[in-house]
């Protein structure tokens, strides 16, 4: 007997709380890449301007993240952009910590 094929119209919405989490994690992730390219060019003589922001990525990560959790208790919607920012947060937050224990290393 043939399996029939299920079609399902119905669309799964991505909740506000998970594409915030995303924007959050990617534009974190992007600015610690930036801030390490311009840190290599530099040779490491970047002035204070460079700290706010990367303490600016850190605050967005773990906004990432928080949005990411939240973005799961939402019902009936799509979960990619929760697990992404979840994940992206999560990797951003392991960099930000790397940096910051590399920083207080070599002072």
């Amino acid at each position: 007997m043939a399996k029939r094929q299920v079609y399902s119209f119905e669309e799964k919405k991505y909740s506000t709380n998970s594409v915030i989490a995303a924007v959050f994690s990617v534009v974190s992730v992007l600015l610690l890449v930036g801030l390490l390219f311009v840190s290599f060019v530099l040779k490491g003589r970047a002035n204070t301007w460079i700290g706010a922001v990367g303490f600016c990525g850190i605050l967005m990560a773990f906004g990432g993240l928080w949005y990411g959790f939240a973005g799961f208790k939402d019902e009936c919607k799509s979960y990619f952009c929760s697990k992404v920012g979840t994940i992206l947060g999560t990797v951003s937050i392991a960099g930000w910590f790397f940096i910051v224990c590399i920083g207080l290393v070599n002072m």
